[in-house]
């Protein structure tokens, strides 16, 4: 069994993960501000689904950055075990 396969592959998930959150983030950020700059009264369901993408870009990154998270732990805990 490769473990340090195993933990690149979850840095590697993960980093994809949050920049792919990030994208959505700003993505959301951009249709809200389009939505209440250029017609705020007439387009409020957008400004919903903007902000809904919004909080959804959010929480992939704190999910990747959780995985992220575990992956140093897993790999610290390797370092340690082979020293």
């Amino acid at each position: 069994m490769n473990i340090g396969s195993t933990t690149g592959s979850a840095f590697t998930s993960a980093t994809t993960g949050i920049a792919q959150g990030m994208e959505q983030v700003r993505q959301a950020a951009q249709q809200v501000n389009d939505a209440t700059t250029t017609r705020p009264v007439q387009d409020a369901p957008e400004v919903s689904e903007g902000l809904v993408n919004l909080r959804e870009g959010e929480r992939q990154v704190e999910a990747n950055a959780k995985v992220l998270e575990a992956a140093d732990q897993q790999l610290g805990t390797l370092i340690d075990i082979q020293a």
